[in-house]
């Protein structure tokens, strides 16, 4: 008679233990993979702050008058900002070209104002300011600190207007961008920081079925 084989006790393990330690091994792979891509989306998010130049136009107050004379403002110091950085190859020398005229826009804006018939005094400064994340539609830019323009009006105590001018989003330019590919991405709305988790998750879920 032939007598059915059985493996030596404690070399096969029940089922169940090996898919709890391969969902653990898959889970701890998952967040590997999941810190790597929020550290790459947070490294590409430093960068773009880095190399912006951002425009910051606070109004007197929020009265329609106040606010109709900060858009006067805005539109002004945006034709004068767009001839000094055509030509600028980078941030650094926007940002040069723009601190030196910084007693021409302040002019600028102060013609605008009395243009208007208005008294509120003008201030005039490039800044480093925290902003928060913004859409403005064809393009976002997340939060941090950027380097900006900042106009301040009377007493500055109004919503304030915020745009890009270098790389020049605000002023027209058609072929505004950023120099590195992935900051472009994430600012234009084509960055995917989940792809590389969503296919672990997907390996994942396939390893567990095939053992189930």
């Amino acid at each position: 008679m032939k007598y059915p084989e059985f493996a030596p006790a404690g070399t096969r393990r029940p089922a169940a233990r090996t898919v709890l330690e391969i969902g653990f091994l898959l889970g701890l792979v998952l967040t590997i993979v999941l810190t790597a891509a929020l550290w790459q989306y947070r490294a590409v998010c430093n960068r773009v702050c880095r190399d912006t130049l951002r425009l910051h136009i606070l109004a007197n107050s929020d009265t329609l008058e106040d606010q109709l004379l900060k858009l006067r403002v805005r539109d002004a110091v945006l034709e004068q900002v767009a001839a000094l950085t055509e030509n600028a190859q980078d941030k650094q020398q926007a940002v040069q070209a723009v601190g030196a005229a910084l007693p021409t826009l302040r002019a600028t804006a102060e013609q605008t104002v009395r243009a208007a018939h208005s008294s509120q005094t003008v201030q005039c400064s490039l800044e480093q300011a925290e902003f928060a994340p913004r859409d403005y539609g064809t393009f976002r830019l997340p939060g941090g600190s950027y380097l900006a323009l900042r106009i301040e009006l009377g007493e500055a105590a109004g919503h304030n207007w915020f745009c890009v001018l270098y790389p020049a989003l605000c002023v027209g330019s058609s072929d505004a961008e950023y120099a590195q590919a992935d900051e472009n991405a994430l600012v234009f709305g084509e960055y995917r920081v989940r792809s590389a988790l969503l296919d672990t998750a997907r390996a994942a879920w396939k390893a567990l079925r095939q053992t189930s």
